[in-house]
């Protein structure tokens, strides 16, 4: 082979050699971008999926709730399953970094039962909630006690059997009759209505019925994840836009939805998602 030979035949490797770092060059760009779409779409999935909710559940405005949900987005039923003890104090542990959240007002962490059983005689709650709260629980939600009184610290320690009822429950469980010191049956047990409460339930026909959490192992026989209020610093119309605000209120649930999130374990089916 005579050099001319051997320096064409160089040439040729050495342009096989580009062609081959371009392609895999060309090939590494691709992957990246497509990793990255799909970091981008699982994101994003994420996102919506802690966003997906059952509807209100009749707090006061300014408030946003979290809750777990099976993968589909259907609210968690514990009565037909032990939850998860990985998760169970989950909502306890993150309620005070949740609540130091500049544009969060208060926090606070609740046992839900929707379509619990409520009933005085023959009259009973057909679609409302129970709610098993501590003290926090009222301010966080944005209720306020319209006549009688709130839950105490006392009334969670001594476990006492006391009830706090909305307008719409007071309305169906006691017609023409001033609740305050009567008793109503929490899943058939007796419980002292000692407050009413202002809420939403009136525009969805539900009830609410809230009892000192301490009780609620009494009432369900087990325990079960809570959930998480939070009542956010500002209302719409005071320092922000209804747009300005919606904005606010989505960040603050979500956040609060991956804080959750992040600590549940992978495998227990359950992901924490923003009313």
């Amino acid at each position: 082979m005579n050099w001319r030979e051997h320096v064409k035949k160089k040439k040729g490797l050495l342009f096989l050699a580009l062609l081959a770092l371009a392609f895999s060059v060309l090939v590494g760009i691709l992957s990246f971008r497509l990793g990255r779409r799909g970091q981008e779409a699982g994101e994003e999935k994420a996102a919506q999926e802690e966003k997906e909710t059952g509807g209100s559940i009749g707090f006061g405005d300014g408030s946003v709730v979290v809750s777990p949900c099976l993968p589909d987005g259907t609210p968690c039923d514990f009565s037909a399953e032990a939850a998860p003890s990985s998760i169970v104090p989950l909502a306890d542990r993150l309620v005070p970094e949740l609540g130091s959240r500049e544009s969060v007002a208060a926090a606070a962490a609740f046992y839900r039962r929707e379509g619990g059983s409520v009933c005085r005689g023959m009259d009973s709650l057909q679609a409302g909630s129970v709610i098993g709260a501590d003290t926090g629980f009222l301010p966080a939600a944005g209720l306020q006690v319209e006549r009688g009184r709130g839950i105490t610290e006392r009334d969670v320690e001594e476990k006492r059997q006391v009830v706090l009822l909305d307008g719409r429950a007071a309305q169906i469980l006691f017609p023409g009759i001033d609740p305050l010191g009567e008793t109503v049956e929490v899943e058939g047990r007796l419980y002292q209505t000692i407050g009413i409460v202002t809420s939403q339930e009136l525009q969805t026909g539900g009830g609410l019925a809230v009892i000192p959490e301490s009780t609620w192992g009494e009432v369900y026989q087990y325990e079960e994840p809570k959930s998480v209020v939070l009542r956010l610093s500002e209302a719409p119309g005071e320092a922000f836009t209804e747009a300005e605000w919606e904005a606010l209120r989505e960040s603050a649930g979500l956040h609060a939805a991956r804080s959750l999130n992040s600590m549940v374990p992978g495998g227990e089916g359950l992901r924490y998602r923003m009313q």
